[in-house]
């Protein structure tokens, strides 16, 4: 027997569940009489007034579509109620595959999937929003011997005899009916309960019956008015005095009356009603009278005037009935004010306190008159602790998203997949593991320079100074002797270029000092050291002043936001651009220059070691600046 059969019989030693919604019953057979084909007269009215108002219509149509593009699915339910249910694919490798498939096998098959569901919650919606109540209807198909569910308005639905029967109308034409046994066939009322008494159905049309006749005969009104004004161009006078030619007699599809006047007047009226380029349209008709009229000539028009107050009344009417929808006001009505930025704030507000209140309803619902008892007869442990939701996060997508997906993205609060949704990108655009490697090396090359030498080989490029810096230390880890007695060694690599300001390659990776015993004695080595101690203040001082101009050009909010940060490391956080960089180093070397006359080798090593830094926005490291010096050729020097 099939789980949904099983769900609907009571097990041994247990009783029908009385925690059933005011708002969802299955029907048995002992309600079917009192429940099915039941209707109200404002029901009729309200079907009535949705084929005939189009703002209605529009209201009504809003809603359903808002709903259609909402997603069920099967989730666990929060113990304390603070958050949605958490999806049952959100749940990692926690749960049971089984337990999984047993989970979603009732909404898999419900409405044919997700597709299917999409129509059936948008037919809910109308029904829900027009007669206030819907039916559910699963059975087995006896042509394809599959389960079809079926949404049915109450016209759609009525009761056969006393058997315990209903005849469904099917969608495919106005003849296809089926007569159904409700032992072999799910059918489940929803409704939106009235606040009086919650076993009847209410809806927003309830109250909106007057509103909607204003708005009816004030359409009526000016249609009527409209049409008034073109039949036919009036009446005309003619004295008798004068001698107007004599009308033949039309043959036209109208037959002649027995007044010829009347006659005349009514086939001139078909005659612009039917063809607006008519001479009937234009030209009044002529009828001869004895005696003197006005100036031999008198012009009637029989058309109305249009009441200047109808228009603003039906505007009126208008608003009273978007007030009355479940639905912004705005929605229907329109806003001055609502442009493309903050157009997602109203739909945020329409879709929180109008759509999912109802979604709500339906799943609470479906969850307990469907869902539960089929986990139960699937044998689903603790099936109150699932629960079918709504996901309504394809309506409140705000427009143009990508940067702010890109934001996520790079904190790590994102995946890649959902990235590349928010840019309008399918996940057939991802690039490949060879392609990422790529771009990841380019993306360090570009914000540390200094790693260049050792990456680029990865791209493919090979720098000849690189090498010839490799085979050199080769060649002194295999004979550190041969080094030392050749004068090999890595203060041989070129010099960096003194008129391109760019982080030179003595801005590689920090790694140990050279031995002293290959490049100098050890006397040498700490006069070396001490003379890189006296540039690191040099270096330090210049990067301050910078750091001090980027500061001051910011304002008063940057000097609040790094605060906290020496002033030498500003040049990290804030970038700084070649065309600035005089002005930021003006008079910054005054007193290293006066400290250190006559070296205009290590006057220039150190300008361009730090425009460098500024431009890579790279921490100053004393290896860095030992490479760079030792690079420029001024190793020689006395500072």
């Amino acid at each position: 027997m099939s789980w949904w059969k099983l769900h609907k019989r009571d097990k041994p030693g247990q009783t029908t569940s009385t925690a059933v919604l005011a708002s969802a019953s299955i029907i048995t057979r002992d309600q079917v009489r009192s429940v099915v084909g039941r209707k109200q007269e404002w029901q009729a009215q309200g079907w009535d007034f949705y084929r005939t108002v189009p703002e209605l219509k529009s209201g009504i149509r809003w809603a359903a579509n808002g709903c259609s593009r909402a997603r069920l699915y099967i989730g666990r339910i929060d113990p304390d109620g603070s958050s949605r249910p958490t999806p049952v694919d959100a749940q990692g490798d926690d749960l049971d595959p089984d337990l999984v498939a047993r989970l979603l096998a009732p909404l898999e098959e419900l409405a044919g999937g997700q597709l299917g569901q999409s129509e059936m919650l948008r037919r809910f919606s109308v029904h829900l929003d027009i007669p206030g109540e819907s039916y559910l209807v699963g059975f087995d198909d006896p042509k394809t011997n599959e389960r079809r569910w079926l949404v049915c308005s109450p016209s759609e639905i009525t009761s056969v005899g006393g058997g315990g029967k209903v005849r469904v109308q099917l969608p495919e034409s106005q003849t296809s009916r089926i007569e159904l046994s409700l032992d072999e066939t799910t059918l489940i009322r929803l409704w939106r309960p009235d606040d009086e008494f919650s076993y009847l159905p209410d809806s927003p049309l309830n109250g909106l019956q007057e509103p909607l006749r204003e708005l009816q005969g004030l359409s009526a009104h000016v249609l009527a008015t409209v049409d008034s004004r073109l039949q036919g161009a009036g009446l005309g006078l003619i004295s008798d005095d004068v001698t107007p030619a004599s009308p033949q007699q039309s043959d036209g599809p109208n037959p002649i009356h027995s007044d010829p006047v009347t006659a005349a007047l009514i086939e001139a009226a078909s005659a612009s009603l039917k063809n607006r380029d008519s001479a009937a349209a234009l030209v009044p008709l002529l009828l001869r009278v004895p005696g003197s009229v006005e100036d031999k000539f008198k012009w009637f028009s029989f058309a109305t005037e249009l009441d200047e107050q109808v228009l603003p009344l039906r505007e009126g009417a208008t608003k009273r009935v978007a007030i009355g929808l479940d639905m912004p006001p705005e929605a229907l009505t329109g806003m001055a004010d609502v442009n493309h930025w903050t157009g997602w704030l109203l739909s945020d507000t329409g879709i929180t306190m109008h759509i999912e209140p109802k979604l709500g309803l339906v799943c609470d619902a479906l969850n307990s008159q469907h869902f539960r008892p089929a986990w139960e007869a699937l044998g689903v442990p603790d099936p109150e602790n699932w629960a079918c939701w709504y996901d309504t996060s394809d309506l409140k997508q705000r427009p143009n998203r990508g940067p702010e997906a890109l934001q996520a993205f790079k904190e790590g609060l994102i995946g890649a997949g959902p990235t590349r949704r928010e840019l309008g990108f399918a996940d057939e655009d991802a690039p490949t593991d060879e392609e990422q490697n790529r771009s990841l090396v380019q993306q360090i090359v570009q914000s540390a320079p200094s790693l260049a030498p050792s990456l680029l080989p990865f791209l493919g490029i090979r720098i000849p100074e690189t090498e010839a810096a490799e085979a050199v230390a080769d060649a002194v880890s295999d004979n550190p002797d041969a080094a030392v007695e050749s004068g090999s060694g890595p203060a041989e690599l070129p010099a960096a270029s003194a008129a391109t300001p760019a982080a030179p390659p003595a801005l590689g990776r920090p790694g140990p000092p050279d031995p002293p015993s290959v490049t100098a004695s050890a006397s040498e080595s700490a006069a070396l050291e001490w003379r890189t101690s006296c540039l690191d203040m040099a270096v330090r001082r210049a990067l301050e002043r910078a750091g001090q101009w980027l500061i001051n050009r910011g304002g008063r909010g940057l000097r609040g936001q790094f605060r906290h940060v020496p002033l030498h490391r500003i040049h990290v956080e804030l970038a700084a651009d070649s065309d600035q960089l005089d002005a930021m180093l003006a008079d910054a070397y005054r007193e290293f220059h006066a400290a250190t006359p006559g070296q205009p080798c290590l006057h220039q090593a150190v300008d361009h070691y730090v425009r460098a830094l500024l431009l890579a926005r790279e921490e100053h490291h004393r290896d860095y600046l030992a490479r760079a010096i030792a690079q420029a050729g001024c190793d020689g020097q006395a500072a």
